[in-house]
């Protein structure tokens, strides 16, 4: 009995990672954001069309999900900042091109270390629409049951078609299915869900950015988000920042 539980308990932790490998994340249902309500978000885009989101963290750097750029040539990316009304050119918005892209032992099979850096071409000026968002010292936790936030210009739930503003939605931490590694939301499918479209968001609490968005997993009408831990990445973050790419 006990070989049997283990390889159970081992199926369902593999069943997880391929699931993990196939879905993205995006905010379907929730309520519209208020303009400025999150200038740390960035829209990831290729031609003029997002497919990722990520978080100011450093002037010159956003962060994401490395999964964002799997199979995806970054020289056809670009960045943007300041975004509201993804339909309009608003005059907050700065638009950049990514100089270098820098990974920490991404396993894409195991969906382990799914964080990534962007360093832009250039510094982001500092606005009531661009602002950094702080980070979470390194290995802390955040416990279940934790309110948090999570926002993007997700695809729209019937026509597949991107959000013209982004949408925020309400969550609470959850310890189960959760692994160490990952930080786990659950949410109930009638109030909303985090579904397709918008991978690399981040997972705010308590004014701190916990969590990048990495894949999503459904059971019976809750749906569980997983989240990349920030924590267990911020001295590889801050080595990252006090010595960038040349």
């Amino acid at each position: 009995m006990p070989a049997l539980r283990f390889l159970a308990l081992l199926a369902s932790l593999l069943a997880t990672s391929r699931v993990g490998l196939a879905t993205l994340a995006d905010i379907v249902g929730g309520r519209r954001a208020q303009p400025q309500e999150f200038p740390f978000l960035a829209s990831i885009q290729k031609q003029g069309r997002p497919f990722c989101a990520g978080a100011l963290v450093h002037p010159r750097f956003v962060l994401t999900a490395a999964s964002c750029f799997r199979g995806k040539n970054s020289g056809s990316a670009s960045v943007v900042l300041g975004a509201y009304d993804l339909r309009q050119q608003e005059q907050s918005r700065q638009t950049f091109s990514i100089r270098s892209i820098s990974q920490n032992g991404y396993d894409p099979r195991q969906n382990l270390n799914d964080v990534l850096l962007l360093q832009l071409d250039r510094e982001a000026r500092l606005t009531p629409s661009v602002a950094l968002v702080p980070l979470p010292p390194q290995n802390a936790t955040v416990e279940a049951g934790t309110n948090c936030q999570v926002a993007g210009w997700g695809t729209q739930r019937l026509r597949r078609l991107f959000s013209r503003f982004p949408r925020v939605l309400n969550v609470t931490v959850t310890s189960n299915p959760c692994l160490p590694r990952d930080m786990c939301i659950g949410v109930f499918s009638r109030r909303g869900r985090i579904s397709q479209g918008d991978r690399g968001t981040p997972l705010v609490c308590n004014g701190l950015a916990q969590g990048v968005a990495s894949f999503l997993r459904r059971r019976f009408r809750r749906s569980s988000g997983f989240f990349t831990r920030v924590a267990l990445f911020r001295n590889w973050i801050d080595s990252v920042l006090n010595n960038p790419p040349a």
